[in-house]
């Protein structure tokens, strides 16, 4: 995650399918052995063309007023950059391709080693590639990331490597991307519009999260961040829960009405300590000694806990799977995926119809929040978790770190899902 992107709600959009030549700008270039000097230098001189291409596009279509405008409010522009990130989250910061413009590479003799195309790292955690874009104003500075990853794979590490090179050209043209912006509306128009027609994309969309998605994509956070904190001595469990209430703070659901239940009423907050969901997540113990999780999902609790205290039926999924039980035929099968005593919360929110008249809408923690309105990940989050403990992985994340990266990975992964909806289109 791009620490300029950080404590700033980033307006999320979607790019169902790349053009090869995106993608390509996207991925470290592949070369013989000994020979990698070659690509880079001519991937080096492909991003500083671009980045001389959008400085000369901006504003071109803006009146002369506005440009004056923004002339007095950012000062002059001073620099672009456009920059190869590589295995994104795989440590502190991101692990940046030396193809930054307007930067000479330091030859890094461990290049020559690693595996050009592999998509995965060598703990088999799908990799995040990316492209940031940074136009440096005097005043201000705007920042604009493209983020992509493969499909995650339960294959060998050896098997990847040997299936990359035939997949890399199907792969740039079924590959998804999501892009995070920190910039005005204009300029951000002005890069959506660069990419559009430079790299002949079909078409970028707003994001808007599926509430399944969100769902479960707070429970998996919060799973992230509480398994990665560290459970020392006799004391152990209240520092836990001490230190996840430091960062979760607590979780705040925001519940859209499409039409009012009592007059003007068109929304609901439920706000969540994290304290609770400590409380769902403790393990049983069954008779065979081994842990196992809950069946029932995070937000089913809550909603039975909701339910129980004031008749409200809160618009959750209750299955542990809920995208596919948003993508699924709802008329049937139902009994199936249901407590015959406790019908699907989310089913007696539809009218007549089969539209929801209620859903979640936004989820924020101390952590990040994210809503049809965009992302924003917390750094005071990491930096909470950071003092918590000193274990952390290998790579150096922290278990925050884990958990915004694998949040970016679902968003990812819901583009792709989007994919069908553009197939055929050209």
């Amino acid at each position: 995650m791009e620490e300029a992107l950080y404590d700033a709600l980033t307006p999320v959009l979607c790019i169902p399918i790349l053009t090869a030549e995106l993608s390509a700008l996207l991925s470290k270039p592949t070369a013989a052995a000994g020979r990698q000097e070659e690509p880079e230098n001519q991937q080096r001189e492909q991003l500083l063309s671009h980045a001389e291409a959008f400085c000369s596009s901006l504003g071109r279509d803006h009146p002369q007023h506005e440009d004056e405008e923004e002339r007095d409010k950012l000062g002059g522009l001073r620099q672009c950059t456009w920059t190869r990130l590589d295995n994104v989250g795989a440590g502190d910061n991101e692990r940046h391709s030396a193809v930054q413009v307007g930067r000479r590479r330091k030859r890094n003799t461990q290049d020559d080693h690693n595996d050009d195309d592999d998509d995965d790292d060598d703990d088999g955690h799908t990799q995040i590639r990316g492209l940031s874009v940074s136009l440096l104003y005097e005043k201000d500075a705007f920042h604009f990331v493209i983020y992509t990853a493969s499909p995650r794979s339960g294959l060998s590490r050896r098997s990847r490597i040997a299936a990359a090179t035939d997949q890399r050209s199907t792969e740039s043209r079924e590959e998804p991307a999501i892009v995070l912006s920190k910039s005005s509306p204009a300029a951000l128009k002005s890069f959506t519009k660069y990419i559009l027609e430079v790299f002949a994309l079909t078409v970028i969309y707003p994001f808007d999260p599926w509430p399944s998605l969100m769902q479960s994509t707070l429970e998996n956070y919060l799973t992230i961040v509480c398994t990665g904190l560290p459970i020392d001595g006799g004391s152990g469990l209240q520092a836990l829960q001490d230190h996840f209430s430091n960062i979760i703070g607590k979780i705040e659901l925001t519940i859209g009405i499409s039409h009012p239940i009592a007059k003007a009423l068109k929304k609901v907050q439920v706000i969540i300590p994290a304290s609770a969901f400590l409380t769902w997540y403790q393990p049983v113990e069954p008779s065979g000694g081994e842990s196992r999780r809950p069946t029932n999902t995070f937000l089913r609790w809550v909603a039975d806990l909701v339910k129980a205290k004031s008749g409200l039926a809160l618009p959750v999924f209750f299955e542990n799977d809920g995208l596919r039980t948003e993508q699924h035929d709802h008329s049937e099968g139902d009994d199936d995926n249901e407590d015959n005593d406790s019908p699907n919360a989310l089913a007696a929110s539809r009218d007549q119809h089969g539209y929801l008249t209620m859903r979640i809408s936004r989820i924020s923690t101390e952590a990040y929040v994210m809503s049809a309105s965009g992302l924003k990940f917390k750094s005071r989050a990491v930096h909470a978790a950071a003092m918590a403990s000193s274990d952390v992985d290998k790579d150096g994340e922290n278990c925050v770190c884990l958990a915004n990266r694998d949040l970016l990975l679902a968003i990812i992964d819901a583009a792709r899902h989007d994919q069908q909806r553009w197939a055929g289109v050209t």
